[in-house]
C-alpha cells in the first residue's frame, strides 16, 4: 500500500463557500481579475501563469456535464495509479540490480526506503502548491519531474544513483493521489463525491497489485531498466492528457477571511506551514497518536514483507521474474477483496448499531469493530507464509497465506482509516496526513533490513516474531475502542477543537489559528 490510500473526506473551500454560516462570516472575492494572472515578480509564479494559460476554466467546475466530470475522473485517476505502479513495478527484478550495479541487497531495500518516505511527505508540499495556484500546473510540473526521474533511474550506473533518482521519482509520480482527490472534491459536490472516490481511490490498490506482475514481464525479457522505461512511458500518457484535456479545477471565486492579521495569504510558504499546524496540534490527541502508532506498525510490517517476496520465491522455489511478479498478484487481489469487503462490514456495523441504539448513541470509536476480523487473519496470514517458506511446502502454501495476510491487513487499514474522518470532522486531512507521514518514515526504514533479516533468521521465526507483534498492535485499537471516546472529547474541550467549536468560530467570524488552518486547506 502506498501512503497515499487513505480518503480525504473533509469540506473543501467550495463547500464553505455555499454554506450560510460560512457565507456571513467571509467575503468572496476574485482571486484575480478574469482570464488575468494574478500579478506576481516571482520567477516561479510566471512559470505557474504560463502552464495555466486560461487561469480558470469556470466560476463552478461542479456545473460540467456528467461526462466531462467522468473524464475528468479518468484522467485523475490515471494519475493517481502512476505513484502506486512505481513503487514496486521494480521488485520482481531487485536481484537483477544487485549483480548488476555491484549493490548489497540492503542496498537495492534502500531504493525502495527513499522512495516510500518522500512519498509520504511530498504529497504534502504539492497539495499546498495546489491550493495556491492550481491543481493543472502542479500536475504538469510533477508529472514531468516523475518521467524524467524516472529515465534517470533507468540510466544509473551506481546505486548511489539510483537511491537519489527514486527519492526524486517519489516526488513527481506520488502527486497524483493528493491532487487527484482534490481535484474530485473541486468537480462533483459532497453527495455525488462517493462514487468518484471509490472509482479514483482504485488506482493505490490497482498499482501495486499490477505493478509487479508487468515488472516481472519487463524484468525477465528486457532486463530490469525497462521497469523505468515503462514508468516513464505511462507517466507521459498521464502528461498528455493533463495537458490536452484536464481543465484547472479551482474555482475562480475563493473565499478568504477578511482580517489584516492573513492579507497577503496567497503564499505557497504559509500554505506550507498552515499544512503542518494542525499536524502538530494532532498529537496532542491520544486517540490520534495511538491509531497513529497502530497503523504505522501495520504499514510498516507490509513493507518489510514486499522486498522479501522476490527473494523468497526466486531462491525457494527456483521462480523466474515474472513467476514472481504472479506471486506479488496475489497478494494485491487479497488487498482489494479485503477493501471491498472491510467496507462493507464497517457500514453494516454502522447500520445495524443505529437501528439498534438510535444515530445519537453511536460514537467514532464504535466503528473499530470492523478491525476486528484482522485480529485473526494478519497474524494466522503470518504464520501460514512463515512455515510454509520455511519448510518448503507446495507453492500454494505460502500464496494462501499472503493472501489472508492482504485480506486482514485492509480489515485493518480501512476502519482505522475512515475512524479518522468519523473522529475528526472538519479536521481529518490532518489527521490522516500525519498518519501518512509517520507511516511512510517507518516504512522506509523496515524496507532497509528486511531481505537480510529474513535470510539471516529464516521466514519460520521472522514472521513469526512479525505475527506476534501483530497481536501485541492489537491492544492500540482496543484502547482507543474502549477509551478512546473520553480522550477524544477532553482533548476537544482542552483545546477549543470539537466540531461545534468550529462551527461557532466560523459564525463569530473568528481569526484563530484553528479557523486559518481550516479554510487554507482543502480536500
Amino acid at each position: 500500500m502506498d501512503n497515499s490510500t487513505s480518503k480525504v473526506l473533509d469540506k473543501s473551500i467550495d463547500d464553505l463557500a455555499v454554506d450560510d454560516r460560512f457565507n456571513n462570516s467571509i467575503i468572496v472575492h476574485s482571486a484575480s481579475t478574469a482570464g488575468q494572472a494574478p500579478q506576481n515578480d516571482s520567477t516561479f509564479k510566471k512559470l505557474i501563469c504560463k502552464l495555466k494559460g486560461d487561469i480558470y476554466a469556470t466560476d463552478d467546475p461542479r456545473q460540467y456535464s456528467s461526462a466531462k466530470k467522468n473524464f475528468i475522473v479518468f484522467i485523475v485517476a490515471l494519475g493517481g495509479i502512476y505513484g502506486p505502479l512505481s513503487t514496486l513495478i521494480y521488485v520482481p527484478g531487485i536481484l537483477q540490480m544487485a549483480r548488476d550495479l555491484d549493490a548489497s541487497i540492503e542496498a537495492i531495500n534502500a531504493t525502495m526506503s527513499a522512495y516510500v518516505a518522500l512519498a509520504g511527505l511530498t504529497p504534502l508540499f504539492w497539495s499546498s502548491i495546489s491550493d495556491t495556484y492550481g491543481r493543472r500546473p502542479v500536475y504538469i510540473m510533477s508529472i514531468t519531474i516523475g518521467i524524467v526521474a524516472s529515465i534517470l533511474c533507468a540510466s544509473s550506473k551506481n546505486i548511489a544513483m539510483l537511491i537519489v533518482f527514486r527519492a526524486l521519482q517519489a516526488s513527481g509520480a506520488s502527486s497524483g493521489q493528493t491532487l487527484g482527490a482534490g481535484s474530485i472534491g473541486d468537480v462533483f459536490d459532497v453527495a455525488d463525491r462517493g462514487k468518484a472516490y471509490g472509482v479514483f481511490f482504485i488506482g493505490p490498490l490497482l498499482g501495486p497489485s499490477i505493478g509487479p506482475l508487468i515488472g516481472g514481464i519487463l524484468c525477465e525479457f528486457l532486463g530490469w531498466q525497462s521497469t523505468f522505461y515503462f514508468t516513464a512511458i505511462f507517466g507521459g500518457i498521464v502528461l498528455v492528457l493533463v495537458t490536452l484535456f484536464l481543465p484547472e479545477t479551482v474555482r475562480k471565486t475563493r473565499p478568504t477571511i477578511e482580517d489584516d492579521n492573513i492579507k497577503g495569504n496567497n503564499s505557497v510558504f504559509r500554505n506550507l506551514s498552515t499544512a503542518f499546524a494542525p499536524m502538530a496540534v494532532m498529537l496532542g490527541d491520544p486517540t490520534i497518536l495511538i491509531m497513529t502508532l497502530y497503523g504505522s506498525i501495520i504499514f510498516a510490517s507490509l513493507f518489510f514483507l514486499n522486498p522479501t517476496i522476490t527473494d523468497t520465491f526466486e531462491t525457494l522455489y527456483n521462480y523466474n521474474s515474472w513467476q514472481v511478479g504472479l506471486c506479488y498478484l496475489c497478494l494485491g487481489v487479497g488487498m482489494i477483496f479485503g477493501s471491498v469487503f472491510s467496507g462493507i462490514y464497517s457500514d453494516r456495523i454502522i447500520k445495524d448499531l443505529r437501528d439498534r441504539l438510535g444515530s445519537d448513541n453511536v460514537y467514532p470509536e464504535l466503528r473499530l469493530k470492523a478491525v476486528y476480523p484482522s485480529f485473526i487473519l494478519i497474524p494466522a496470514g503470518y504464520l501460514i507464509y512463515a512455515w510454509t517458506t520455511e519448510k518448503h511446502v507446495a507453492v500454494y502454501g505460502p500464496l494462501i497465506g499472503l493472501f489472508v495476510y492482504a485480506v486482514g491487513q485492509m480489515f485493518a487499514v480501512n476502519p482505522s482509516s475512515v475512524y479518522y474522518v468519523d473522529s475528526k470532522p472538519g479536521r481529518s486531512a490532518s489527521a490522516v496526513s500525519l498518519n501518512n507521514c509517520a507511516r511512510s518514515l517507518l516504512g522506509a526504514i523496515v524496507t532497509i533490513f528486511s531481505t537480510s533479516c529474513v535470510r539471516s533468521a529464516g521466514p519460520g521465526v521472522v514472521f513469526t516474531i512479525l505475527a506476534a507483534i501483530s497481536v501485541v498492535n492489537i491492544t492500540f485499537v482496543l484502547l482507543v475502542k474502549v477509551y478512546g471516546r473520553k480522550w477524544r472529547t477532553s482533548f476537544e474541550k482542552r483545546t477549543g477543537t470539537a466540531p461545534v467549536a468550529v462551527a461557532n468560530c466560523i459564525n463569530n467570524h473568528s481569526s484563530s489559528s484553528a479557523l486559518d488552518v481550516e479554510i487554507q486547506r482543502k480536500a
